[in-house]
Formats: C-alpha cells, structure tokens, sequence
C-alpha cells in the first residue's frame, strides 16, 4: 500500500531545515529510485526516528544501500558544547492524517520526565517519513550536556498526546 502511494505522487517525502529560530525551509529531493528504497526503510524502522549530527542524504541507490546507510550514520550521542546540530529520519508507525506533527524533547535525566522542547512540523497527512536536517538545540532552550531525551514524533488528538514514532537520545 504505501509503495503504491509513493509511485502516484514521487513528492511524498520532505526534507525539512530547522534554523536557530525554528523556520522551516521545505526541499523535495528524491529520484524514483530513492522512493522505492525509502518504502522498504519504511518497514524496517517504521516507529522510529533515527538521529545524525550529519545531513541524512537522498541518494541511495537501492533497498539495502538505504538501510544500511541510514543505520551507519545514525547515533544515540550527539556531541556539542552547549549547543547541538541534529539531523533526523522519522519513520511514522502509520500515516499522522493531519498536516502538522510535533517532534517533541523529554528530558528523562530529570525526575519527573519533563518536556523541554518540541517543532511543528508540516507534513501531508498521508505521509510516513519525515527527513529534518539542521535542527538546533541549545543549553538556551533549556536542554542539558549529559543529559538524556526521549524525543517523539506526535500528535495531540482529543487532548492526549499520540506516538507515532521515537528515540532516545544523549547530549554530551
């Protein structure tokens, strides 16, 4: 089903940059080569987001290469000196039916868990993977060196927050 919802329109997939002050600058960037592969990455970290603090690329040429280039560059610690730079692949459980999503930061270092940040994020509503490069974090916005984050892709649906993807991740 999503393979062929990726072969009517090739613009399902969307890179997003995050500035300083949380603009978005939306680029669309995939061959058909690419969406074949991203539907098959799909399966294999659907329900996640993987996280780099270098630019995911497009260029993948087939299934595997996608995969396994996607799982190399990914990282569960983000180093920095007060200020981070992260670049994510969210791979949406399911469709959010809504045209905006929130990637939202847990700081679960504290006791109670508590939300430090989140970005609204455009998407289609038929949309399952989500490319966000240049995202900025900082010690301004409240987030700690050695501390951990879970951060989610979600939406608030009749008031409770819905997952549909998410990671752990460490500032160092």
């Amino acid at each position: 089903m999503f393979m062929q919802t990726l072969h009517r329109s090739p613009r399902r997939l969307r890179a997003f940059s995050f500035g300083a002050s949380a603009t978005l600058a939306v680029a669309l960037a995939l061959a058909p080569h690419a969406l074949e592969a991203a539907a098959s990455a799909w399966g294999a970290f659907k329900g996640r987001i993987m996280v780099s603090d270098a630019e995911y690329g497009t260029g993948y040429g087939s299934d595997a290469a996608m995969i396994s280039g996607i799982k190399k560059q990914s990282k569960t610690v983000i180093k920095g000196d007060g200020a981070w730079s992260l670049n994510m692949m969210v791979f949406l459980k399911e469709a959010p039916g809504a045209d905006k999503i929130n990637i939202v930061y847990y700081d679960i270092s504290a006791k109670p868990r508590e939300q430090v940040n989140f970005n609204e994020v455009a998407v289609k509503p038929d949309q399952k993977i989500v490319q966000l490069n240049g995202i900025s974090v900082s010690k301004d916005l409240g987030f700690v060196k050695g501390h951990k984050y879970d951060v989610l892709a979600t939406r608030l649906i009749g008031g409770k927050e819905k997952v549909y993807a998410k990671t752990t991740l460490t500032l160092k």
